[in-house]
């Protein structure tokens, strides 16, 4: 009875630490969801195919190539192109730094070593979502993107891909910001989506 008693003390505190973290990680927290214009965006892109999980074996190779030309800070963001219903090994990812406050030799710089993309402006589904550690990547878009769908749902809206912005690599980061463009042709983004095409 005293080791059961032991066991059943030791399985509450674990339930609360489990429970106080999922807390701390902002996963009871309710998601707001509003309408905002995003872009037009100019970023420099690098391609990732394949599971979300991997993600960070390709953000650790971009941010070694951007560095390689005296890059040293990405304001950072990914736009996901396929529906989440995608077999994992075919979902395409591009992975962004804006251009935004980068100096000329650094732009000419870019240009010759990355493809360069601007996002055009577009209304859209928008939310925030606390980060907290690297878990945040994982936890934040199961909380955000039902919410979107949802409303996408009761308003019949349409939707080509997904924006997630990170911010600054070099500064504190304390939320993501989703964003779903509503009603703008998917033809806009082919050219991200010939990336892949040439590199079969």
């Amino acid at each position: 009875m005293k080791m059961m008693k032991t066991i059943g003390i030791v399985m509450g505190i674990l339930i609360l630490i489990g429970i106080s973290f999922y807390v701390y990680m902002g996963g009871f927290r309710t998601v707001e969801v509003i309408h905002q214009s995003f872009g037009p965006v100019e970023v420099f892109v690098y391609t990732h195919k394949g599971p979300y999980q991997n993600l960070n074996q390709s953000w650790e190779k971009f941010q070694k190539e951007w560095e390689s030309i005296g890059i040293t800070e990405c304001n950072s963001l990914a736009i996901y192109l396929d529906p989440p219903d995608t077999p994992p090994e075919n979902l395409r990812s591009v992975l962004g730094c804006r251009m935004s406050g980068l100096t000329e030799n650094q732009i000419k710089s870019i240009q010759s070593k990355f493809v360069t993309f601007q996002i055009p402006q577009s209304d859209c589904l928008t939310a925030s979502f606390p980060f907290k550690n690297v878990l945040s990547y994982f936890l934040a878009p199961t909380k955000v993107y039902p919410k979107f769908q949802e409303i996408l749902s009761n308003e019949s809206g349409k939707t080509s891909v997904a924006i997630e912005v990170y911010g600054g690599s070099a500064k504190f980061v304390d939320h993501i910001d989703f964003y779903m463009p509503l009603g703008i042709n998917r033809n806009l983004f082919l050219p991200l989506e010939n990336l892949f095409e040439s590199k079969k």
